[in-house]
C-alpha cells in the first residue's frame, strides 16, 4: 500500500501522462507543424486518435463517479458505455483494413 505522498506522485505521473497524450493528439489532429513534421507513412491514422481521445474522455468521466458511487445506476450506466466503447475500439483495431476502407470510401482523410 502506498503512503499518501506516494499515492498523489502516482496520481500527478497518471494525470501528466494523460494530458500530455491528449495534446499530443490534438496536436497531430489539427494538422500543424508537429503533423508535418513526420513523413505520410509514419502518421497515424486519424480514427485512431479519434477513437483513443473518445475512450479517454468516457473514462475521465466514468472513473471518479465509479470511486465516488460504486453501486449507483449513473456508474454501472457508464461503466457499461465504457465497456461498449473500449470493446468498439477493440474490435475495430483487429479489423483495421476494413475500417481504413470505410473511410476512404466515405471520403474522409485516412491520416
Amino acid at each position: 500500500m502506498l503512503s499518501h505522498t506516494g499515492t498523489i506522485i502516482v496520481l500527478g505521473c497518471v494525470v501528466g501522462f494523460g494530458l500530455s497524450a491528449v495534446s499530443l493528439s490534438i496536436f497531430i489532429l489539427y494538422r500543424g507543424k508537429l503533423y508535418h513534421r513526420r513523413s505520410p507513412e509514419a502518421r497515424p491514422r486519424r480514427w485512431v486518435l479519434i477513437s483513443l481521445l473518445v475512450l479517454f474522455a468516457v473514462f475521465v468521466i466514468w472513473f471518479p463517479v465509479w470511486m465516488t458511487w460504486p453501486h449507483a445506476l449513473i456508474s454501472r450506466f457508464l461503466a457499461l458505455l465504457f465497456g461498449i466503447t473500449f470493446f468498439a475500439f477493440g474490435v475495430a483495431s483487429r479489423f483495421t483494413e476494413l475500417v481504413d476502407g470505410y473511410i476512404k470510401r466515405r471520403g474522409w482523410p485516412l491520416r
